[in-house]
């Protein structure tokens, strides 16, 4: 395999890689209920949603790595 196929090739995994990521994550944030002042239970609650968003978060920025990535492979095999 030449240079430019391998980077075509590692460019397409790191792409499927992170849009996986990306759907899995998807874009939707969980909303918090109650109001502002809530009992004990809905601001556990609130914390827990809190903590999901957080990693939904995360996993949209690793997804969204993996896809610059992705494309800065192509860029790289262009020139090569």
């Amino acid at each position: 395999m030449t240079h430019v196929q391998i980077a075509g090739l590692v460019s397409a995994i790191l792409g499927t890689i992170g849009t996986v990521i990306l759907f899995l994550a998807s874009y939707a944030l969980q909303s918090f209920v109650g109001g502002v002042l809530g009992s004990e239970e809905v601001n556990k609650h609130n914390e827990d949603i809190r903590v999901n968003n957080a990693n939904r978060i995360r996993f949209q920025r690793v997804g969204l790595a993996f896809l610059c990535g992705s494309f800065c492979v192509q860029a790289v095999a262009v020139f090569l």
